[in-house]
């Protein structure tokens, strides 16, 4: 008798099981065609392309040291971790396998979490497909937020853990509540958000329950302190959220740009996330047919138990809203953590499960019918042919339910056509080649990559940070410095051989020529091309090669794949860190950090009060479509690039020759301006200079190259709104503050209001007599201009951007005889930049480029001073004396944090070993 019943109870789970393997495997098919023409066995990147592969991953968590961030100056802690661990164990496959499984695990976890709602087998697997294909996910995917993915993949296991606790009276829930949550919030304040409306709703629940609140409590004390590292990093940084506000500001703006309340419960409203609007989800108007997903999750509002998720979906699609239209701003003034809040896409996790929970009871109660019994199997029942005799019309209206259904979810996966989404938006730059990180890690010494684009940057900036590149400037010389990177890089491309000596005594050892570079930089001569502000190495690969093998300064080493390595003749290593100026005070008067102009804006119509007027726009169908709009501010111009060529506002102005002028420009979006200067009218032949900067690192001042000036301001395959344009004459060309007033002060630069006196050589830029008298400098340096009478000549060389011009080049007396003067040649005489009175220090000095604290020691006869306020600065001291002893903090939050989960897991091994004592004694009395 017993065997019959125990028959009769197993056919429906084998009906069940079934059903959920064909449903699974249903998913699996259209989750593998999405992924059609994706890369397997090669790195791939995320964010701004960390790789973190191997050891260097785990290594960027146990052995780097910063005083933010716990010792790793990465945001997310625990990725680098999981990361080097995973691909040490498994390599570039297992890091393959590890990012296109999140989907899959994020669709598995929401099937057991809601079988709490969902009765209906096939229904909950098309709420659980919604969760895992949809805008959001995809966006994700295609942007490489690995901690966000890790989070969404976790969220429906926590809450299901976080239930379990309220329906049971032992503690094993708490603990895999908090285990869930400190493995999987690599981002805590993401996962804190995600959370936070489901945990404080079951709170609620359990108020009358003192003992359910304690365990939900201490759920969530055990997830922060599983999770320690990443959370101790996040309580640093929300103490420091009131600083750059105008930042986070900005950020919060353009985040929120597409927040309407279709777009959010489309969970398409995320402007941060570049790639809704690059594959349509915000942009084709085809997508609006998502929201029959949220139309049919307000099918199930009569029931009671759901009210609870309308209510957090209506919450959090309020608050996205009321943020773009600023009705919010007061929450972020009075709580600076809501900061973290910036990029709504916190809220759309919450907000994911809810439309998905309710679409699946939605759809639950559509196809159930007049009789409220759902066709197709479910957890009661495993009649399947119940859907086929309750009568012609219900199978006919719940086929057409299915068809909508099916159509809508087809729209939000449509635009990932193939790899979801990468090789539409990311083409080849998603991954890097293993050849790649293996050569980097081969090569001992610094890099020249040729061609050398920004793709390849972002490359080289973890698998070979001492690479030769933009950065260099600012490495070598202790400031920006992209026109010395720009000069190498032309002269490079010119002739290697004019080069070479200078790249052997830069420590420069190989230089790699890669065939086929991400992004399309290979086509055309061997050049320099200005992007963003920074120069680019472009041409062809063979052209590099050609010229390579012709040098006699360069020895052809080996091919590895796509890349030959040639070896620099003569290269001497180079410490980069180690700078051999000396240190110094800088004392300056307060002066404003703008420079003021003189005479109307040479723009006309700049702020669009009178529309397009006095500008040149395309006014085609097929391009980028340009109209006025109403801002709160006044007028502005919209340029927006769906298809077609890309083209350009433009407008001329007629200028100076040899002038300096203020160049204003407020605009959002991305896009650059050119400046197009002629000697006469407008015409190639006529044209002198041709300027590129990025809008958002346009310079605040520029100096005429000619007597007219075309102005184009054009976007970058998105969208771009302008709001003011201005060309004045000004008076002073370049910034006067302590930037500008230490650029050309040799060594570490140390701010003297800040910092005790008695460190270094006290330097005074500018000073007047009474206030050189205060300071008493030891070295004292004076700009011509701000002294000497005569004619301003301006140039970007010069220490300040202008000097004075003696016509008979005769220094004149004012400039004390003891000085030593800065000068250079001009077809009309000479220029005197600036003079110095005193001596430098010429002590090396070694500079650690971590945050400053005073547990770093060297040897006991060197002096330890605070370089840039981030960066210990040495004298007499090399780098392998330097030494760290503090650490306390780190050490205590690591132990805290490995303790913790020793014992958590020692603790639900304990459980889980008493579970099976207690059920094996259960059987063993039931076949008694």
């Amino acid at each position: 008798m017993t065997r019959r019943v125990d028959n009769l109870l197993e056919r429906p789970r084998v009906g069940q099981r079934l059903a959920h393997v064909l449903c699974f495997l249903g998913f699996l098919t259209v989750y593998a065609y999405l992924l059609r023409g994706i890369t397997i066995g090669q790195l791939y990147t995320f964010g701004d392309f960390p790789p973190f592969y191997g050891m260097g991953g785990i290594e960027k968590f146990t052995t780097v040291w910063v005083d933010q961030g716990l010792g790793f100056s990465y945001i997310y802690h625990v990725l680098p971790l999981y990361l080097g661990a995973v691909t040490l164990v498994g390599g570039v496959l297992a890091q393959n396998l590890l990012f296109l499984s999140f989907l899959p695990m994020g669709y598995l976890a929401f099937v057991l979490f809601g079988r709490r709602f969902i009765e209906s087998i096939p229904v909950r697997h098309l709420a659980a497909f919604v969760y895992a294909i949809n805008p959001l996910t995809i966006g994700e995917f295609v942007n490489g937020g690995m901690a966000a993915l890790i989070g969404y993949a976790a969220l429906p296991l926590l809450l299901h853990y976080l239930y379990a606790i309220v329906d049971t009276d032992g503690w094993e829930e708490t603990l895999k509540t908090g285990a869930v949550f400190g493995a999987t919030t690599v981002s805590p304040w993401l996962g804190f958000w995600m959370v936070a409306p489901f945990a404080g709703y079951l709170v609620y629940r359990a108020r009358d329950a003192p003992r359910t609140i304690l365990k939900l409590c201490a759920s969530g004390v055990l997830g922060v302190v599983l999770s320690l590292p990443s959370v101790h990093h996040m309580l640093q940084r929300a103490l420091g959220f009131d600083g750059g506000q105008s930042v986070l500001s900005s950020t919060l703006t353009w985040n929120y740009a597409e927040a309407t309340v279709f777009t959010v419960a489309r969970l398409a409203g995320n402007h941060g996330v570049m790639a809704m609007n690059k594959l349509g989800y915000n942009t084709d108007p085809a997508m609006l047919i998502g929201l029959v997903i949220p139309g049919i999750a307000l099918l199930a509002i009569r029931q009671r138990r759901f009210h609870v998720y309308y209510g957090i979906a209506g919450a959090i699609i309020a608050f996205i809203v009321l943020t773009k239209h600023g009705y919010t701003t007061v929450l972020f003034e009075l709580f600076p953590p809501v900061w973290s809040l910036r990029n709504p896409v916190k809220l759309q996790y919450p907000l994911l499960v809810c439309l998905s929970i309710l679409f699946g009871a939605g759809l639950e109660t559509v196809l159930a019918g007049p009789n409220g019994s759902v066709v197709w199997w479910d957890s009661q029942s495993s009649q399947s042919s119940h859907a086929l005799t309750d009568g012609g019309t219900t199978v006919q209206s719940n086929v057409l339910v299915v068809a909508v259904v099916v159509l809508a979810l087809l729209s939000y996966a449509a635009p990932a056509s193939g790899a979801l989404g990468l090789e539409e938006v990311r083409g080849d730059g998603y991954y890097v080649p293993q050849e790649h990180a293996e050569l980097t890690d081969e090569l001992d010494g610094t890099i020249l990559w040729a061609p050398y684009g920004y793709t390849t940057q972002l490359r080289l900036r973890h698998t070979a940070p001492d690479h030769l590149g933009i950065k260099s400037g600012g490495v070598l010389h202790g400031i920006q410095n992209t026109e010395y990177v720009s000069s190498l890089f032309h002269d490079f491309a010119e002739d290697p051989e004019t080069v070479h000596e200078q790249l052997a005594s830069q420590g420069v050892n190989y230089v790699v020529v890669e065939s086929d570079p991400p992004g399309d930089i290979t086509h055309g001569p061997p050049r320099v091309v200005e992007r963003w502000g920074a120069p680019w190495l472009w041409g062809s690969p063979e052209s590099y090669n050609t010229a390579l093998n012709e040098s006699s300064g360069y020895d052809y080493a080996f091919t590895a794949g796509e890349y030959t390595v040639y070896r620099v003749e003569g290269a001497t290593d180079h410490e980069r860190f180690e700078q051999s100026n000396g240190i110094h005070q800088v004392y300056y008067p307060e002066r404003p950090d703008y420079t003021d102009t003189d005479g109307p804006n040479l723009v006309a119509n700049g702020e669009f009060d009178d529309g397009l007027e006095g500008w040149w726009a395309w006014d085609g169908s097929n391009g980028t479509q340009t109209t006025v709009v109403d801002t709160a501010d006044g007028h502005a111009v919209e340029m927006v690039t769906e298809s077609g060529d890309i083209y350009p506002i433009a407008q001329e102005a007629v200028v100076s020759p040899g002038q300096p002028y203020q160049l204003t420009l407020d605009a959002e979006g991305s896009g650059n301006v050119y400046l197009y200067w002629y000697n006469g009218t407008r015409s190639p032949e006529n044209l002198v200079e041709r300027e590129s900067y990025a809008l958002n690192a346009s310079p605040q001042t520029v100096v005429s190259q000619g007597s007219t000036l075309s102005i184009r301001i054009r976007p970058n395959e998105s969208r771009v709104q302008i709001e003011r344009v201005s060309l004045q004459e000004t008076t002073y060309p370049r910034r006067t503050g302590f930037t500008a007033n230490t650029d050309e002060v040799p060594g570490v630069v140390i701010d003297g209001r800040e910092t005790n006196e008695t460190v270094g050589v006290a330097v005074g830029v500018n000073l007047n007599q009474t206030e050189a008298e205060l300071v008493d400098p030891a070295v004292s340096i004076r700009d011509a201009e701000t002294v000497l009478d005569g004619e301003l000549v301006y140039d970007d060389s010069y220490r300040q951007g202008a000097g004075v011009l003696l016509p008979d080049d005769e220094v004149p007396e004012s400039v004390p005889a003891e000085a030593r003067v800065v000068t250079f040649d001009h077809p009309n005489g000479t220029v005197l930049d600036y003079w110095v009175v005193g001596e430098f220090d010429d002590r090396p000095v070694t500079v650690l480029y971590t945050s400053y604290d005073e547990r770093w020691e060297g040897p006991t006869d060197s002096t330890h001073f605070e370089a840039y306020g981030w960066a210990n600065g040495y004298i007499d001291a090399t780098p392998s004396e330097i030494r760290w002893t503090g650490g306390t903090v780190r050490r205590w939050v690591v132990n805290v944090w490995a303790g913790s989960w020793a014992l958590t897991l020692g603790a639900l091994g304990i459980i889980n070993v008493r579970k099976r004592r207690q059920q094996s004694q259960s059987d063993e009395q039931s076949r008694l």
